[in-house]
């Protein structure tokens, strides 16, 4: 495989010289015939770049030099810059095989935009990460946004039990790429295919913050660090702070060894937002709730996490009663009795644990 991929390089190699020695020349052509063969010249120069640049282990492959990559004309710069608004912000979710099954997680998360109030044209500025080649071919079967994350010797196709070794490199692995994404000057907002989407999320958000991500249990108050971050519903803005903080985080996987990225963000919240000027907001649970703390409005609710659930049969179980009980409350409400509708106890999730 590494000579296939050097003599890849070397080919592209040969090939930009040429580009060069025909650069040359260019620059003797008469100035009136420059301003015809420009945009040929520099279309072409840049794709063989994109070419030459992929074919080079990069930030995506070397988790070593994990960012470093804004100026850098790669497949997931142009995947992002598809998906993403005006405002340079993209809706993420990651995908591996067993959550792409037919009728599987992917399934539900899909089916909660279209049933949900505002959510639907959303998916335009979803991108789907599939972590293995058989999420990315479900993916491009049902989604126009897909993008490959690769991580070079590891299978994610399976499914991962929460703190499994495999699962601790999969969110690892999965925080990198955010960082990724921040780097190249793109606003994400992530959520685990888990969580269903029943209201625009955008309409809670704050506008003064660099960085807010949802709770498993939420105390009241934003700001209260006593708050418990859930990693799988992060809405962050690209700026300095925010790359340095995410470089930071991955970075402090070795000095926290056995533990996943939200246990060592737990640890870090107490002395690097503020000593970074990060400002941090916790999502309430009244609008984005999940299992470990339940909103009972479902009124006011934009977001349901399927956490506090151990393994992927319990999570459908549940989830498919919360869609159910969705679609009950939206048929209720024409009718003003919307308020009539409760959600249905996640059984099997509470269940779940004594497996």
């Amino acid at each position: 495989m590494k000579t296939a991929n050097h003599s890849v390089v070397r080919t592209v190699s040969a090939i930009l010289l040429c580009i060069a020695v025909v650069g040359v020349i260019y620059l003797a052509i008469d100035k009136n015939l420059q301003a015809s063969f420009t945009p040929i010249f520099v279309s072409s120069f840049s794709r063989m770049q994109t070419l030459f640049r992929s074919g080079m282990d990069n930030s995506s492959t070397n988790p070593d030099n994990p960012f470093n990559s804004s100026d850098v004309t790669d497949e997931l710069t142009v995947s992002l810059s598809k998906a993403a608004n005006q405002d340079k912000t993209v809706l993420i979710t990651t995908l591996n095989a067993a959550w792409a099954r037919n009728n599987s997680m992917v399934d539900l998360f899909l089916k909660s935009f279209h049933i949900g109030d505002g959510t639907e044209e959303l998916l335009k500025n979803l991108l789907i990460v599939a972590v293995d080649e058989k999420a990315l071919n479900r993916c491009r079967e049902i989604h126009p946004h897909c993008y490959l994350m690769k991580t070079e010797g590891v299978d994610f196709s399976g499914e991962k039990l929460f703190m499994s070794e495999e699962y601790l490199k999969m969110m690892w692995r999965r925080l990198l790429f955010f960082g990724e994404v921040l780097d190249r000057g793109y606003n994400f907002l992530f959520s685990d295919a888990d969580i269903m989407w029943f209201r625009d999320p955008f309409t809670k958000f704050s506008s003064k913050t660099d960085f807010q991500i949802a709770s498993d249990h939420y105390t009241g108050t934003p700001d209260d660090l006593h708050n418990s971050p859930n990693g799988g519903f992060m809405y962050v803005h690209s700026n300095e702070k925010t790359v340095n903080f995410f470089k930071f985080w991955y970075q402090s996987k070795k000095v926290y060894p056995g533990k996943n990225e939200q246990d060592v963000l737990n640890i870090l919240k107490w002395k690097e937002f503020k000593s970074r000027g990060l400002k941090v907001e916790f999502l309430d649970t009244k609008y984005f709730g999940g299992y470990c703390q339940r909103t009972k409005d479902v009124n006011s609710v934009c977001t349901m996490h399927a956490n506090c659930c151990k393994g992927l049969k319990a999570k459908l179980i549940d989830l498919r009663n919360t869609l159910s009980d969705w679609e009950k409350y939206k048929q209720q409400e024409q009718l003003g009795k919307g308020k009539d509708v409760h959600w249905t106890s996640p059984y099997a999730c509470r269940h779940s644990w004594g497996r």
